[in-house]
């Protein structure tokens, strides 16, 4: 109920501003879904596809998780998380400190 789907729905137009900005984001992107989630199961290649710094990353998805991923399957979801910021040579820069937001 609280995704919203309709047009007339308050939270629609905050909904397409997001996407309007994600389909502009080059900077890598990791996208983490589950073989569970009813509201996004299904939607993973779609989600990909319109966001371009999404497009040359290794996605996962957890399986036996449902849609909060860092409440059903924490550990498996920060081994992702870690194992793609390692693959981006992120993982030296926030030990020293750094802005990963500027890789």
């Amino acid at each position: 109920m609280l995704v919203p789907i309709h047009t007339d729905d308050p939270a629609s137009e905050d909904n397409r501003s997001a996407w309007r900005m994600l389909q502009t984001c080059e900077k890598p992107v990791f996208c983490a879904f589950s073989d569970g989630d009813p509201i996004t199961r299904g939607s993973e290649r779609a989600f990909i596809e319109r966001i371009p710094g999404a497009h040359d990353v290794e996605h996962v998805t957890i399986r036996g998780a449902s849609h909060f991923l860092q409440e059903d399957e924490p550990d498996e979801l920060a081994r992702a998380i870690l194992t793609f910021l390692d693959r981006a040579g992120l993982t030296s820069e926030m030990a020293r400190g750094g802005n990963v937001a500027k890789a």
